[in-house]
């Protein structure tokens, strides 16, 4: 068996609503690779809702180790990647 995972990592993305196909209101996006999900939310804490319930479903009545090669206690850590603001 590969070696167990001890952390899983949540990578979050902001969007400012802007783009092609937006309605104008900026939302985040969150993505785990190790867990297979995606959610959004229009605020950071509504995010950390929906991240929290799609952890809870995937990993409920599910072995992690042998579904995801993940630990039982493993840690969470979300990756935020900011862009870039110039000051004047």
């Amino acid at each position: 068996m590969a070696d167990l995972k001890d952390v899983v990592y949540v990578n979050v993305e902001f969007f400012n609503g802007q783009d092609e196909g937006d309605d104008g209101q900026s939302y985040y996006v969150a993505s785990c690779d190790e867990l297979h999900f995606t959610t959004d939310g229009v605020t950071f804490e509504e995010l950390l809702t929906n991240v929290r319930e799609c952890l809870e479903l995937s990993l409920r009545d599910t072995d992690s180790i042998q579904e995801y090669g993940v630990i039982p206690s493993a840690k969470v850590k979300l990756v935020m990647e900011l862009p870039y603001a110039q000051t004047a």
